[in-house]
């Protein structure tokens, strides 16, 4: 079996390849994280949305429930 020789510019050769390699992987994790960022943050201004609609529902839920007792009573 022969051993082939490594020599140093071949390992700055693979060296930068691995660099560039993972400063392409981490360019398209900070991409992902970007839009991952946008999508909780329309995420939580929906909830918000939907969270005032259902307070408004119950505080509307109670105002009906009130006059229907007063109208009970009216009887």
């Amino acid at each position: 079996m022969a051993k082939k020789k490594v020599t140093v510019e071949r390992l700055a050769t693979l060296m930068v390849e691995g660099f560039e390699n993972l400063n392409g992987k981490v360019d398209g994790l900070t991409k992902n994280l970007r839009e991952v960022k946008r999508d909780v943050s329309d995420i939580k201004d929906t909830l918000e949305a939907q969270g005032k609609a259902v307070d408004k529902d119950a505080v509307t839920l109670i105002n009906h429930e009130t006059r229907i007792k007063k109208l009970e009573h009216a009887r």
